[in-house]
């Protein structure tokens, strides 16, 4: 796995917003539709938006998630398939973005177990309790119940990704929807 020598950059990303931004403009790609991906990352690098220091930062991400061309100027595969971080469709339809509940439950459920390595019987008890509760929930959302809702911050910022997303135009500047969502997102 290639290493990426960051000097100074985490602490100018921490102490200069506009430099914070214009690199969350890389994971920002996620959000245009997968077929636009490259030719969005191309503009996003002609763009005189990064200064030279952050050209290891580009590397490494062109050749994990883009895909860097070769002598023939064809792009190899990336590491990681646009199609599997890409989530344009999943903001347009509404659905997760994340793992983030996954996790939660994960969590959640290590925290019943309260043992690192817990034997069988405590094991099928836990699974036992979390079948119980999740009948609860089940019976719950059957009689009309709503599911606990979101807190106000991620549900606003939800929202706004949908709107910007919803508004997405490849003949509109994609550098300016690209900070848009920028805006949006945190790391």
């Amino acid at each position: 796995m290639r290493t990426i020598q960051c000097d100074g950059l985490k602490e100018r990303y921490e102490n200069d917003a506009d430099f914070a931004l214009s690199l969350r403009m890389l994971p920002a790609i996620a959000f245009v539709p997968t077929e636009r991906v490259v030719s969005t990352f191309e503009e996003l690098c002609d763009s005189d938006i990064f200064p030279p220091e952050v050209q290891e930062v580009l590397d490494y991400f062109e050749d994990t998630w883009i895909g860097r061309p070769d002598r023939r100027q064809r792009r190899r595969p990336p590491q990681f398939p646009h199609e599997m971080w890409n989530v344009y469709e999943a903001v347009l339809h509404n659905l997760p973005k994340t793992n983030n509940s996954v996790e939660g439950w994960h969590r959640a459920f290590e925290e019943q177990m309260t043992a690192c390595h817990p034997n069988i019987w405590k094991f099928i008890d836990c699974i036992k309790k979390e079948q119980a509760l999740n009948q609860v929930r089940f019976e719950q959302y059957v009689a009309g119940q709503e599911p606990p809702k979101k807190k106000k911050k991620y549900r606003d910022c939800a929202q706004r990704l949908r709107r910007l997303v919803g508004n997405y135009d490849p003949d509109v500047n994609v550098i300016d929807y690209l900070r848009g969502i920028a805006h949006n997102i945190s790391y």
